[in-house]
């Protein structure tokens, strides 16, 4: 008769018990943070886990609402991500077990989510009759152009703030400021006798505020990349301070505005993020008052007088959730 070889057979059974103690589970979190521990057991709302640092114990459990997905690593237990085999839930939500050691406890998904952006806007009105009508006062064509070009190209901020309503969908509200400006010193003719040497310029703001809804996403393995995108609507402030001939002017209006915005996010911490925002501004001013020195009066502007306010916006700033 031959001897069984035990050695052998021990070795498979040591070498076996290390890859099961060492297998372990893993908890990926909304905020892109990876527990890796070993599940224990799945509620309706909690799941139970358990981990080792250093030879000391830890007992836990995380609100699954603030998980994104969970795996089982062992061979007999498949991946699941919110979608549990009827054996591994428990309906009965069981007491709360205790934390040994220092771990510390893992937060609920934050529900708020602020962010403030500044960059650069451009102004996609066409300006060919605005500018043929410097020309005809005395102004060259190349200083024409290069006034609304400087006046078309100008400053933005932009705030938000969003209270998320389901997994990726939020409802806030939004503000940007645009403020753009152009000067030139020209010679400019008043009339058939009279000429004029001075100053001429503007200063263009446009604020936004409205109600937005904002959707948003999370990618990537530790889940640090976002990408999202808004719309928005509400009203538009628009002031122009403009001078000409030693005469202040003052020209406002109000319409209806609408905002896109496309964005990505990168988190350099789980409730903060660098943020880069494309969008466009959709609006246009149908009546205006103007306001001199003498007299102030309401204008409603022809369809093809319509001062049109829309915009392209990129800027760049930080996102904060809490």
């Amino acid at each position: 008769m031959k001897q069984f070889p035990l050695i052998p057979v021990f070795i498979l059974f040591l070498f076996l018990l290390h890859s099961k103690s060492f297998s372990q589970d893993r908890i990926i979190l909304n905020s892109g943070d990876t527990l890796k521990c070993t599940i224990g057991k799945v509620t309706r709302k909690f799941i139970y886990y358990s981990q080792n640092f250093n030879g000391i114990s830890a007992n836990g459990k995380v609100q699954k609402s603030s998980v994104w997905e969970w795996t089982f690593s062992s061979t007999e237990k498949e991946q699941i991500q919110h979608d549990l085999p009827p054996e591994m839930v428990d309906n009965q939500i069981a007491e709360e077990p205790e934390i040994a050691g220092n771990q510390e406890p893992v937060k609920p998904t934050d529900r708020f989510r602020t962010s403030v952006s500044g960059g650069m806007g451009y102004l996609t009105g066409n300006t060919d009759a605005v500018e043929e009508s410097l020309q005809q006062i005395g102004i060259s064509v190349e200083d024409s152009r290069n006034y609304y070009k400087n006046l078309k190209l100008g400053y933005v901020i932009r705030a938000s703030a969003y209270y998320q309503i389901s997994k990726d969908y939020w409802l806030g509200m939004m503000y940007h400021g645009f403020y753009s400006s152009a000067e030139l010193t020209t010679s400019m003719i008043m009339d058939d006798f009279n000429m004029y040497y001075g100053r001429l310029g503007e200063r263009y703001f446009v604020n936004f505020a409205g109600a937005s809804f904002f959707s948003s996403g999370r990618y990537g393995k530790n889940k640090k990349l976002g990408l999202n995108s808004s719309y928005s609507i509400g009203p538009a402030f628009y002031r122009d301070e403009a001078e000409m001939y030693n005469e202040q002017i003052l020209i406002k209006g109000t319409s209806f505005a609408q905002d896109i915005t496309l964005g990505v996010e990168y988190f350099i911490r789980p409730n903060i993020s660098i943020g880069c925002v494309s969008s466009l501004f959709i609006s246009k001013v149908r009546k205006m008052e103007v306001t001199t020195v003498n007299s102030s009066q309401t204008i409603e502007l022809e369809k093809e007088e319509v001062e049109n306010l829309s915009r392209i916006n990129l800027s760049l700033g930080l996102v904060f959730y809490w």
